[in-house]
C-alpha cells in the first residue's frame, strides 16, 4: 500500500493508527515550492515522538517520495496496487487514477460536505458528524462509497480533539475492511460542498442555542479567527468567562473580547 497526504494533524492521527497494524509502502508528501521531486529513504533518528506525517513514517521505515509534479509520481506506483489518501485537498489527475486504484478518507457523510474543509462546517452545526471511505473519481468527493460512519462529537472540547476523532474512527472503519475492497455504492445526488470558509462564515447567529455557538467557537479554535457579532457589530475572540462583551444567544450569553477586524475584510452590513 503507498499513501498520498498532506502535512496536517488529521493526517499525522489517521496514519499513525493504520501503520501501527499495516505500515506502508511508500509516503507520498508534495514537494516543497521551487523544489523538483525527490525520493527520501527512512532516516535513523533517536527521536522521542514523530512530530510530522513525514518523520511518522520514517519511524516505521517507509520512505517518502516528495512530488513536485504529478508525472513524478506514476514510476512510484505498482499497477493496480491502491493508493490510499487522507487530507489531500487537491484534484488527482487523471493519468493517476486509472493507473492505480484510489481510496479517500473524508471527515464528513458523504455525500454532505464535499471539499477541503468538512469539519469546519460541522464545528459549526451545518451537518452530523462521520466520516466516509470512499473510491476517488475525478471530481472532488463523489466517487462510490466503501464505508461510513455517523460519529458522536459530544466529548470533543477543541478542534485538536476533533480532527483526532475523526481520525482515529477512520483508522479504525479502514482497518476493519477487508480484501479485497468492496466496489462501493454509487454516491446520492446532489450533496452539500465545504469550502474553505471565509470571513464571512465566522458569523454568530444569536438564533443559535448557547451550545451551539460555544462548540462552534471551541472547535475551531485553531484558526485563531475571530468572529463577527451582528447584533454587537463587533468581532470578539474565543470564549472567556471574564470577557468585555456579552455574545447574544437565543437562550442566554456567552462572553468574549472584543478584537480588531481581520485584515481587509468588510463585511456586506459592516459598510
Amino acid at each position: 500500500m503507498r499513501c498520498l497526504a498532506m502535512e496536517c494533524l488529521f493526517s499525522y492521527q489517521f496514519f499513525q493508527q493504520v501503520w501501527r497494524h499495516a505500515p506502508a509502502q511508500l509516503l507520498i508528501l508534495p514537494a516543497p515550492a521551487g523544489r523538483t521531486s525527490w525520493l527520501q529513504s527512512p532516516r535513523k533518528s533517536q527521536m522521542i515522538m514523530a512530530t510530522s506525517v513525514a518523520e511518522l513514517a520514517s519511524s516505521y521505515g517507509i520512505p517518502v517520495f516528495y512530488m513536485a509534479r504529478w508525472s513524478d509520481l506514476i514510476p512510484q506506483l505498482v499497477a493496480g496496487e491502491p493508493l490510499l489518501t487522507a487530507c489531500f485537498p487537491r484534484r488527482v489527475p487523471t493519468t493517476v487514477l486509472v493507473h492505480a486504484p484510489i481510496y479517500n478518507i473524508h471527515p464528513s457523510l458523504l455525500p454532505n460536505l464535499r471539499g477541503p474543509d468538512p469539519l469546519f462546517y460541522v464545528a459549526r452545526g451545518d451537518a452530523p458528524a462521520g466520516v466516509t471511505i470512499h473510491h476517488m473519481d475525478a471530481q472532488f468527493d463523489t466517487g462510490p462509497i466503501i464505508t461510513q460512519q455517523l460519529i458522536d462529537i459530544t466529548n470533543c472540547a477543541s478542534e485538536a480533539d476533533l480532527i483526532r476523532f475523526h481520525a482515529q474512527v477512520a483508522a479504525t472503519n479502514w482497518l476493519a475492511l477487508t480484501t479485497p475492497l468492496p466496489t462501493g455504492t454509487p454516491q446520492p445526488q446532489p450533496g452539500t460542498n465545504a469550502p474553505l470558509p471565509q470571513a464571512t462564515d465566522y458569523v454568530l447567529d444569536a438564533s443559535w442555542s448557547r451550545q451551539r455557538t460555544q462548540r462552534f467557537m471551541q472547535l475551531t479554535n485553531l484558526r485563531r479567527h475571530p468572529y463577527w457579532v451582528p447584533v454587537l457589530h463587533q468581532w470578539v475572540s474565543g470564549l472567556h468567562p471574564f470577557g468585555t462583551v456579552e455574545i447574544p444567544c437565543a437562550d442566554g450569553y456567552l462572553r468574549a473580547d472584543v478584537v480588531a477586524a481581520p485584515s481587509g475584510v468588510v463585511l456586506p452590513h459592516m459598510q
